[in-house]
């Protein structure tokens, strides 16, 4: 008899004993002529244990006169029933609670062969693993591999699963916590019972059933696991439990439960039992709350996942951190909750050298929130925030191996080279290839690519290498989204006459040219080159004749041109130039809006620039460009070699971005107001760069 077949039986008692075949067929989602054989299989059944037979009816009714006679033979036949269609998990418990067993039995006892058996306990392995347990298979049999505390944790679940006294049980679940509990047949709980009764009343404290269930379950593993000369060898904060009353109470206590049961309990099972009444003493009148205490790692996992969504980082892979955490949360859970305050505060530091990651550690910190329902203070927030910044450095480490990029850009050569060396002057990264959207096709798939870059909304290919789309010129959010592919940053750049002072005092330098050329060749980005004469500052490229305001314009090609004379008109182009500002716009469309209401437009690195120079135009009313974009404002920009002018753009697109620029210049549009922002915001840039870390 099989699951679908318990199934038809269960759905006629339900029906009274009177139903018809598309029903069954719609309850069990098996087609009609399988639920007639099913049928005819059932009646065989009945027939051989003398039970009444399913009467079949016209037109595909069915009827059974007797339903307690359903029920007796299903309670009858249901071990067998159950026994065939969960063989996974009554294997899995066998090997849980029996510790070892030989495959040749489990193929006896479910008349299977062995290549079957080997199947299921391939399932068997993955379950155990999420339990961070092993299954260790020889020619000598089964065997479980994992720390004491892990395996009893997970015996805790099963139990509490099949066996929880708040919830209805169905025929399946009494069978599964009868099977369970046959392991501890010898165990008398009623001295158990006594032992709890002391313990709670000492405590002064209120529990729910299902956690004196838990806890009453929680001393009946730790006895057979002790009486089968199984003890917990490790576990955390020792010092921590040995303070608390709980740990006390149970140590006065305790010798009632070693007498009852003929065993010896160590210190670190004392503690580990002291982690469950503590657990218990803090949330006793929340049973979610008290699951939670019990499985920690869970939420930890939920804090890291919290952490990854605010900070862009994956630290989930890092078990030290995981660990740390680990280790760190329970004390920290229960001083919380009893308002206990560290004795060494570092909160003033923390929030002093590390402000963002504190927040964001913070703002991750929600699921444990919610777990309290009490405010966590600064201190512990703080220690939490230095767990994060160990695993950040490491996770920094890890990360500097170069990655290989393709960069696909579509607005000519001049503004590839600028997103080029956007991208290297922040990530240690191989850019293999530039290639223009036309040449996509020829890209080279022989070599190890590990990401490709582009500036274009949407492209063609066919790969499964991750595709990701940024501005043009990179603002925040884009590093944001570069940032959640590992892309290894520069952390600490090295003087490049740091360099050369110090081969000087120790060699002879025959040709320093050549020299710094091939230190800036081998070294890249890892250099500040200090040699060369500083970048010019946006202050110094936006001057009071660089600046129109209240221009009017009746379309988006004559604000172009307005913002193009004032560079016509201070010599840093000719005429070509503004026309090549605005066919790039009628071939590659609104690439130039970065943001709502400002545009940057800009030709190419050619022989219509005479020098970089830059342009701000703001319009009495908004013109509209391609795709009905508004625009308000221009930021027009030339250069004869793109790191001329990098700096001072992407400190102007900082500027709107953080310091709500062109809100100030709608508000107060003079020339005076423009640059006075602009230099408070280079003085402000200043300080957060020469900030130490």
């Amino acid at each position: 008899m099989n699951k679908r077949m318990y199934n038809i039986l269960k759905f006629m008692i339900q029906q009274n004993g009177k139903t018809n075949i598309k029903n069954i067929s719609s309850f069990t989602s098996a087609n009609e002529r399988t639920i007639r054989y099913d049928i005819e299989k059932i009646n065989e059944l009945f027939i051989e244990q003398n039970v009444s037979i399913i009467e079949k009816l016209s037109k595909g009714e069915l009827l059974h006169k007797d339903i307690s006679e359903l029920n007796t033979f299903i309670n009858n036949n249901f071990k067998q029933i159950f026994f065939y269609e969960h063989r996974q998990l009554i294997i899995l418990i066998k090997i849980l609670f029996e510790g070892e067993i030989r495959i040749s039995k489990l193929c006896e006892d479910f008349d299977l062969t062995r290549t079957t058996i080997k199947t299921d306990l391939a399932e068997i392995k993955k379950i155990l693993s999420e339990n961070f347990l092993e299954l260790e298979v020889s020619y000598l049999g089964l065997k479980l591999i994992g720390s004491e505390v892990n395996l009893r944790n997970f015996q805790l679940k099963l139990i509490n699963k099949y066996g929880n006294i708040v919830l209805e049980k169905s025929l399946e679940k009494n069978y599964l916590y009868n099977l369970i509990m046959n392991n501890f047949s010898n165990i008398n709980t009623k001295e158990i019972e006594t032992f709890l009764s002391y313990v709670v009343k000492q405590l002064d404290i209120i529990i729910t059933d299902e956690t004196y269930f838990i806890l009453l379950n929680y001393i009946l593993i730790m006895i057979k696991r002790v009486q089968g000369k199984n003890e917990i060898k490790e576990i955390n904060n020792i010092k921590f439990y040995r303070k608390t009353k709980e740990y006390e109470v149970l140590s006065k206590g305790i010798s009632f439960i070693e007498e009852s049961f003929n065993i010896s309990l160590s210190d670190l099972e004392l503690v580990k039992l002291t982690d469950y009444f503590l657990g218990c003493s803090n949330f006793s009148l929340s049973n979610s709350s008290y699951k939670n205490w019990l499985e920690i790692e869970i939420l930890v996992k939920k804090i890291v996942l919290q952490f990854k969504k605010i900070h862009k980082i994956d630290l989930s892979s890092d078990e030290t951190l995981i660990n740390g955490l680990i280790n760190h949360i329970k004390p920290a859970l229960h001083r919380v909750k009893n308002n206990l305050k560290l004795q060494n505060s570092i909160s003033k530091e923390v929030l002093n050298k590390y402000p963002q990651l504190y927040e964001d550690t913070k703002n991750s910190l929600t699921s444990v929130q919610e777990f309290l329902d009490v405010p966590i203070n600064e201190d512990e927030i703080s220690f939490i925030t230095l767990h994060f910044k160990s695993a950040i450095d490491r996770y920094k480490t890890i990360q500097k191996e170069s990655k290989n990029i393709v960069l696909i850009c579509g607005y000519g050569y001049g503004t590839s080279k600028l997103l080029e060396q956007q991208l290297k002057q922040y990530y240690n990264i191989n850019i293999l290839e530039i290639i223009p959207l036309n040449q996509i096709e020829n890209i080279d798939f022989s070599e190890k690519i590990d990401l490709i870059i582009t500036t274009l909304n949407t492209i063609n290919i066919d790969t499964d290498i991750p595709i990701v789309c940024i501005n043009t010129i990179l603002k925040e959010k884009d590093f944001e989204t570069l940032n959640l592919y590992n892309l290894p940053k520069y952390s600490d750049k090295i003087s490049l006459s740091l360099i050369l002072k110090t081969i000087g005092e120790h060699c002879k330098i025959n040709n320093k040219t050549n020299l710094v050329n091939d230190l800036k060749i081998i070294l890249e980005n890892k250099v500040v080159n200090d040699l060369e004469q500083p970048s010019k500052k946006l202050s110094e490229f936006i001057t009071f004749d660089k600046i129109k305001t209240k221009q009017k314009a009746s379309n988006w090609q004559e604000a172009i041109k307005i913002a193009g004379d004032i560079l016509v008109d201070s010599g840093c182009v000719n005429k070509n130039y503004v026309q090549t500002m605005i066919d790039k716009v009628n071939q590659y469309g609104s690439y130039i809006v970065i943001t709502n209401l400002l545009a940057i437009p800009h030709g190419e690195l050619s022989k219509d620039v005479n020098h970089s120079g830059m342009a701000l135009v703001s319009l009495e009313e908004s013109v509209y460009f391609p795709d009905n974009k508004e625009i308000k404002y221009l930021l027009a920009f030339c250069g004869t070699a793109s790191k001329d002018y990098l700096d001072a753009l992407t400190l102007f697109l900082e500027l709107v971005d953080n310091y709500n620029f062109l809100e100030v210049i709608s508000k107060d549009n003079s020339e005076k107001k423009i640059l006075d922002t602009i230099k408070k915001y280079e003085f402000l840039s200043k300080l957060l760069l020469e900030k130490p870390d």
